[in-house]
């Protein structure tokens, strides 16, 4: 991923699909994917456009096995895009990464016993 290629919200949201589907990643997937989600449909051609714009921002590679449809992968795993938006938010804020992100679940609605029992996990790990 280059520095400073920040994603759109509609790239994000194809890379958001992209992350989900994991293995032979297509167009025709990526649409359905975003239906399903959003009850919307893009056509190929729109996800055509984010999808080349996300190869140039080097989110994604973009293979064509057997010269018949391409399929992407992706560059950044989900989980390595998220901590460098929360650094890079919190860097502009000037606040620390755990304050932010202590802030970011106050404002969530409730955490699952699971989800509270993974941050007790992470914040017995800083011990």
């Amino acid at each position: 991923m280059k520095k400073n290629n920040r994603m759109t919200d509609r790239e994000l949201t194809v890379m958001k699909a992209i992350w989900a589907i994991e293995t032979e990643v297509t167009t025709a997937k990526i649409v359905k994917q975003l239906q399903e989600w959003y009850d919307e449909k893009l056509t190929p051609q729109a996800i055509g456009v984010y999808i080349e714009k996300l190869r140039k921002k080097g989110y994604i590679h973009i293979t064509k096995p057997d010269n018949y449809y391409k399929v992407y992968e992706p560059l950044v795993t989900q989980e390595e895009f998220m901590k460098q938006q929360v650094k890079s938010i919190a860097k502009f804020w000037d606040k620390s990464m755990a304050r932010y992100g202590i802030m970011a679940l106050g404002g969530a609605e409730e955490l699952t016993k699971e989800e509270a029992e993974e941050l007790r996990r992470i914040l017995d790990d800083f011990d």
